[in-house]
Parts: C-alpha cells; sequence; structure tokens
C-alpha cells in the first residue's frame, strides 16, 4: 500500500483506502474495519500524499516524517503530548508554534495505523525521486510557456461579422 492509495475524509474517522471511482466522487474501504462506501463531492477528501507538517525548514511531506518515525528506535505514546512535541522537534525539526496537539496525534494514530501496510521500499524511494524531479517540471514548465506563446502569437481567421435583427431590417427596407 502506498500513501497516494490513502485518504483521509473529514468528519469520517480513521484512514480509508482508495478502491475505485464513481462518477461523484471515490469508492473507499476503511482501514481495519473493511467497510466499503462512497464518497461525494461534498466531502472534504485529503490524499496522505499531498500532506506535509510544518518544519522549522518549510514543508516536510509525510512520506518524510513516517521514514524519521520508523527509524527512529522508540516513539513516546500518543498520550504523552509533550514528550511527542520533543520528539518531533528532534527528529524533524517541527515548528511547534504552528503544529497543533491534535494534529500530533492524529500523525502518530496514522503511523501506528499504516506501520505494517505501508510499502516503505517505495516510500523511501519516492523520496529520492523527488528530488529529481522538480528540474524535470521546469523544463516541462518552459515548454509548456513557449507552447502557450506560440499559441498566441498565431493568428486566428477573423470571423465576419454577425448581421443583427436591426443589420437585417434596414437591408430588408432598402431592397
Amino acid at each position: 500500500m502506498e500513501l497516494k492509495d490513502i485518504v483521509a475524509i473529514s468528519g469520517v474517522s480513521g484512514l480509508h483506502q482508495i478502491t475505485g471511482r464513481s462518477k461523484n466522487g471515490l469508492i473507499v474501504e476503511t482501514i481495519g474495519s473493511g467497510r466499503k462506501f462512497a464518497t461525494s463531492f461534498h466531502d472534504k477528501v485529503s490524499v496522505l500524499e499531498d500532506i506535509s507538517i510544518y518544519t522549522l525548514e518549510g514543508d516536510m511531506h509525510l512520506s518524510e516524517v513516517f521514514l524519521k518515525l520508523k527509524a527512529a528506535a522508540e516513539l513516546p505514546a500518543k498520550e504523552e503530548l509533550k514528550k511527542v512535541r520533543q520528539f518531533l522537534i528532534d527528529a524533524v525539526q517541527l515548528d511547534s508554534e504552528r503544529v497543533y496537539d491534535s494534529d500530533l496525534k492524529k500523525l502518530i494514530t496514522w503511523f501506528y495505523m499504516l506501520k505494517d501496510s505501508l510499502d516503505w521500499e517505495k516510500l523511501a524511494n519516492r523520496g529520492t525521486e523527488a528530488e529529481a524531479a522538480p528540474a524535470e517540471e521546469v523544463k516541462e514548465e518552459v515548454v509548456a510557456e513557449e507552447v502557450k506563446e506560440e499559441a498566441a502569437t498565431e493568428e486566428k481567421p477573423k470571423k465576419a461579422p454577425r448581421k443583427t435583427a436591426a443589420k437585417k431590417a434596414k437591408a430588408k427596407d432598402a431592397e
């Protein structure tokens, strides 16, 4: 299982794995209970791959945080929030002023839920691919901008002006 296949839905407890798509949303299965249900376009769905946490150096993707948590020898229990906060300040340089206690609880809960089912090898490799990706994205953006500029400079044939009802009536009167 990868983080791109796992979602958190606002107002619904737990994490959910995407199993399919419907015309109005996603079909998900709750991790742990196996209950399947469909989301609608009204639900706020967050893919775990897109979630970041505030650090002193900037934002850090959840995948990187999970890798550092897995590498740690022992994690404090989520009930001991002061210890969890200090642990994350040391491990990932957590920006303690911008991260709430509820976020820390959620982070630790998600880690323990996914610890045995995540594909850690792909998760680790994804981090190295992400570092190489920005150079490719910049090239793609430059090419896209050049294509847009070329399209803007091409002259489109002008359409003949449409006759309005007043012009048609005037033409009839002239005949």
